[in-house]
């Protein structure tokens, strides 16, 4: 009764006190002592002395094995970033005072997407337009030319058929019909569009453009809607045989290994086409239909099904729930075929009697020419230098425009050592640079970095084999990578450095408070010192001087190309609207208005409540 209790486990470390605890479990080499962060006493978990500690993957453990750090530690630069990604991982997890962290499902209501062990998933790039200098779109050839060969579901008898744009009709004079507009809605050309029984029809520009329109998605592919799977063929050359269905992992588990390679599904859809379609693309988008079909057909117990039809017959009405927003025709984009690949390309090229696919191809390797240094013939890389790979992804923009990216494939890359993220400026430094602007009355203009990975060298020693997109005479060569390519793991910070020693070079230092801030002293033209500034969020830049013009064309111009559109006034910023404002005092000042950010909330919240089915 009368004995002092012990609090000496209260008293050792503070909540949330950084801490190294030991991972019993962690082997050579591997340091066994971890970061973490105290909780508290662990009460019933080991000895007295024992405290919950929060890892850095969000999960609270006890711990009886922990120190504090020490003093060298705490003020270690190396320490210190190590604690810098700690904290990023728990906001990653829990999200922030300011943030909730985002909502977990329950078990019964969870959908689990499909991973596969050999195929990686398609991730098609944003392709920027090609625009001239004063911001127009390049047009190599008139907009009715691009609707030649393209696919439209048009009314046909009683009933919506698939028809193809064959060429421009004709009248009795020999002269084409309807006048030609740059907006495809206001286009009047007529066209000649023929259907599967052979019938041709005759439809206008801006029709076919409309029914294109009303008939795809937010990316631009097709919306039909499947009416059912016909047949299957598999490829033994690359398919995994039932004989290595199961394998064993690092742990000593034996699990099912999960495959999809060397299956196809032939799928007939509601328009009447049919297509061959990747067993992993379609499982994706029609997973019910898909295993209902192995079941059926009795080929559930193959290697390509086994690991995921039981899982989804299981939990058929949550998984159709889940992907009813999902289907999709990604073979076609605003009605015209995407190649899967260069000879793909070509045989487009062929069946459609142009060269426009060959046309966007050879522009892109024009352009990331560069990247790349050529060795002779028989010339191996240099010592140190790794092998990777690319590919080239091809798209088709809204106004037909055919678009070719070659890209790295940084997935099949290790992870550099060190960040691989591009910095950005935050919202509250803009907002007290555009007050700096209006109180000192400076101007503000805005530009884009044009190609701005390309301009930037890389800082990893890879070389790739020429394919024969790279022309014949370079096939088969050994090309030394020497930019930051569209794909790369590093490819966003070694942007960011290059332009940080830019800045340096100009005489710019960075903002303590905000790295991505630049200030230099100037002088005003009455002769009065003020600080210009510089905010750099990736590839746009925000300028604050009385001489806005000189820094960008006369500075950062000389060693980045700009797209001369974009300089001037900004108008969005950081995906929010700028304009400029004139107070009842006279003193005219910057508004940025987070109207953009409202409107799509607001279709989000409608769109979900569509989808469950509630009221407005």
């Amino acid at each position: 009764m009368n004995e002092e209790g012990d609090i000496s486990n209260l008293c050792q470390y503070d909540w949330y006190q950084w801490c190294y605890y030991r991972a019993h479990t962690a082997r050579f080499p591997f340091n066994r002592e971890v970061l973490g962060r105290v909780l508290g006493p662990a009460k019933g978990e080991g000895n007295d002395m024992a405290q919950w500690i929060l890892k850095a993957n969000g999960n609270v453990v006890p711990r009886r094995t922990l120190r504090p750090l020490n003093t060298a530690e705490l003020h270690s630069a190396t320490e210190d970033k190590k604690r810098q990604i700690f904290n990023t991982l728990i906001e990653g997890r829990w999200g922030t005072s300011m943030s909730a962290p985002p909502a977990e499902e329950s078990e019964e209501d969870s959908f689990e997407e499909y991973y596969d062990d050999f195929e990686e998933p398609r991730i098609i790039p944003e392709v920027e337009d090609a625009v001239d200098s004063s911001g127009r779109l390049i047009n190599q050839q008139p907009m009715y030319d691009r609707i030649i060969n393209a696919e439209v579901q048009m009314q046909h008898g009683n009933e919506l058929s698939t028809g193809k744009v064959v060429r421009r009709a004709l009248g009795p004079d020999g002269i084409t019909t309807g006048s030609y507009a740059d907006n495809p809605i206001l286009n009047s050309i007529v066209y000649e569009v023929e259907f599967p029984d052979g019938q041709v029809k005759e439809y206008a520009a801006n029709t076919i453009a409309e029914n294109m329109l009303s008939q795809i998605d937010d990316d631009g592919y097709s919306t039909a809607l499947m009416q059912g799977i016909i047949d299957f063929k598999k490829d033994d050359a690359t398919a995994v045989p039932k004989s290595d269905k199961w394998v064993v992992t690092a742990r000593g588990q034996r699990r099912l290994q999960m495959s999809t390679a060397g299956w196809k599904l032939l799928v007939q859809w509601r328009d009447g086409s049919e297509n061959w379609v990747p067993l992993k693309d379609i499982k994706e988008s029609h997973p019910v239909e898909t295993a209902e079909f192995a079941r059926a057909r009795g080929i559930d117990d193959e290697v390509a099904f086994a690991y995921w039809v039981p899982y989804t017959l299981r939990k058929r009405d949550v998984i159709i729930s889940a992907v009813k927003a999902r289907l999709k025709k990604t073979s076609h984009k605003y009605g015209l075929e995407v190649p899967t690949g260069i000879q793909h390309s070509l045989k487009l090229d062929a069946a459609n009697g142009d060269h426009r696919w060959r046309d966007a191809l050879s522009k892109e390797m024009h352009n990331v020419g560069i990247a790349f240094q050529v060795q002779e013939e028989g010339k191996c890389a240099p010592v140190g230098w790794s092998k990777v790979t690319g590919h080239i992804i091809f798209d088709v923009k809204m106004d037909f425009t055919r678009k070719a990216r070659w890209v790295l494939d940084g997935h099949k890359t290790p992870n550099p050592i060190g960040s691989t993220y591009a910095g950005v400026v935050s919202r509250e430094s803009v907002r007290i640079a555009l007050t700096y602007a209006a109180l000192n009355g400076l101007d503000v203009q805005a530009a884009d970095i044009k190609n701005a990975f390309l301009q930037a060298p890389s800082s990893q020693k890879d070389y790739i084999i020429c394919g024969p997109e790279f022309g014949l005479e370079n096939a088969g060569k050994v090309a030394l990578i020497l930019r930051a390519l569209y794909g790369g793991k590093s490819a966003g910070n070694d942007f960011r450095n290059h332009l940080r020693s830019c800045m340096r070079h100009l005489d710019f230092e960075s903002c303590l408070a905000d790295p991505d801030v630049w200030m230099r002293p100037a002088l005003k033209p009455d002769g009065s010192e003020y600080y210009e500034y510089v905010l750099l969020y990736t590839d746009d830049v925000l300028v604050v001087s009385t001489v806005c013009d000189t820094i960008l064309r006369g500075g950062i111009g000389k060693y980045f190309e700009l797209k001369e559109e974009s300089i001037g006034p900004p108008k969005i910023y950081l995906g929010g609207h700028m304009r400029q404002v004139e107070l009842e005092n006279g003193v005219k000042a910057w508004a940025f208005s987070s109207s953009q950010y409202v409107q799509e909330a607001v279709r989000n919240v409608e769109w979900y409540l569509d989808l469950k089915g509630g009221k407005r």
